[in-house]
């Protein structure tokens, strides 16, 4: 339940719900310091009106972009994200400073995580990563199959969502029973916080 998960990810769902809202990857971010306070938030704004390059306006690379050099040990910092790191941004963390990553779901299309390990440049940063999973990764992945289920019914290739079907079908089914009623855009354009409809989407689930 929304009430039970640790702030960081909810102020990262709540980037991400009103990424949802501007029409743009549902993917928000947020950085911490040791104490958990979060200093910065950001969300993909692929889809806003002022965004020039709407190719690299991804939530992880704007939030880093915004990060004051001089606030102290960068290293200390961890940096929240709804979804894994793509290429770009997984290396932005690393050139930034970052060495603690939390991820809610993993991404089977183009999650990176796996250079921390396979790439020697990667790996000699000693990236402390991990995936949160469970009901965050569920509802992350729902809200994210049901925008790739705009892209299908526009004509796009379905290559994304099947990754992600291959990878968790129920959120896939979730998202397609929630889009076929077009539940999150009427969510959307009601208004609805982003704690709501993270509950919502849970409850389906049982």
């Amino acid at each position: 339940m929304w009430k039970d998960i640790f702030a960081p990810w909810r102020a990262a769902f709540e980037e991400a719900w009103e990424a949802f809202r501007t029409g743009s990857v549902p993917i928000g971010a947020a950085l911490c310091d040791e104490s958990g306070a979060i200093l910065l938030c950001d969300r993909n704004r692929s889809n806003e009106a002022d965004t020039v390059n709407r190719r690299i306006s991804h939530a992880e690379a704007n939030l880093l972009r915004r990060l004051d050099t001089s606030v102290g040990d960068l290293h200390s910092l961890t940096l929240y994200t709804t979804m894994e790191p793509c290429p770009m941004c997984m290396g932005t963390a690393v050139m930034a400073g970052i060495r603690h990553l939390r991820s809610a779901a993993r991404d089977p299309y183009c999650g990176m995580v796996h250079l921390a390990e396979t790439e020697p440049y990667y790996a000699e940063k000693r990236l402390d990563f991990t995936f949160e999973l469970g009901e965050v990764e569920l509802v992350q992945l729902t809200v994210q199959s049901y925008r790739e289920l705009r892209y299908v019914d526009s004509g796009a290739s379905p290559k994304v969502l099947d990754k992600f079907e291959a990878y968790m079908p129920e959120a896939v089914s979730a998202a397609r029973e929630l889009y076929a009623a077009k539940e999150l855009d009427r969510l959307a354009e009601a208004g609805t916080a982003a704690g709501e409809v993270f509950d919502r989407i849970l409850a389906m689930f049982g």
